[in-house]
C-alpha cells in the first residue's frame, strides 16, 4: 500500500489559479440560483456549466443503504494519469490502495453541504502534490428520488506552508 497525506484546508490557498477559482465561483453561482436547496441541483450545475473542467471531474454516489459512495464518472484526465479506472468502486478501495482519507473527506463534505479542499501528496511519487476539490451536488434517480453526490476535482498544487 503506497502512503497518501491529505489534508483539509479552510479554504482556497490564496495563490491558486483562475481555473481553480472559477470552478468554486460557479458551485456558487448555481447554489444561489435555488437557495432553497442545501446545494446545487445538477438541473442547474450541468454539464455544459462544468464544460471547462469535464475531463477532470470524478462523481462520486452516495449508496445510503451501503452507506458508501461508488464512483460512478472516472475524470478521463486521472484514469490517464494513473493508468487505472475506479469506476464502480468505492472510494474505499482507494484509500485502501493509496493510504488516503478520500472516504471520510466526502462524507464531510456531503455533511457540511459546501465545498471541502484537501492539500494531497502522495508519498511512493515525492513529487505528485495535488489539490482536491470536492463539490456537494444533487441529482434524481429515475423514479424521482434525490441522489447525493460530490464532484471531486484534481488539480496539481505544492501546497506553500505559512510558519
Amino acid at each position: 500500500m503506497a502512503e497518501t497525506t491529505d489534508f483539509e484546508l479552510d479554504e482556497l490557498p490564496e495563490n491558486i489559479g483562475p481555473h481553480v477559482t472559477d470552478l468554486v465561483r460557479v458551485w456558487h453561482e448555481a447554489r444561489a440560483e435555488d437557495p432553497e436547496q442545501i446545494v446545487p441541483s445538477r438541473d442547474i450545475l450541468t454539464a455544459e456549466r462544468l464544460r471547462p473542467w469535464i475531463d477532470d471531474i470524478t462523481i462520486y454516489e452516495y449508496m445510503p443503504l451501503k452507506e458508501d459512495f461508488v464512483v460512478r464518472i472516472d475524470a478521463p484526465s486521472i484514469v490517464a494519469l494513473n493508468g487505472e479506472s475506479f469506476q464502480r468502486a468505492s472510494p474505499r478501495e482507494i484509500d485502501m490502495k493509496y493510504g488516503s482519507c478520500l472516504t471520510a473527506a466526502l462524507f464531510n463534505t456531503m455533511m457540511c453541504g459546501q465545498p471541502t479542499f484537501y492539500h494531497v501528496t502522495l508519498a511512493v511519487r515525492a513529487d505528485q502534490h495535488w489539490l482536491r476539490v470536492l463539490l456537494p451536488v444533487r441529482t434524481r434517480n429515475r423514479d424521482g428520488y434525490p441522489v447525493d453526490q460530490i464532484l471531486g476535482i484534481r488539480f496539481d498544487y505544492e501546497y506553500q506552508y505559512q510558519i
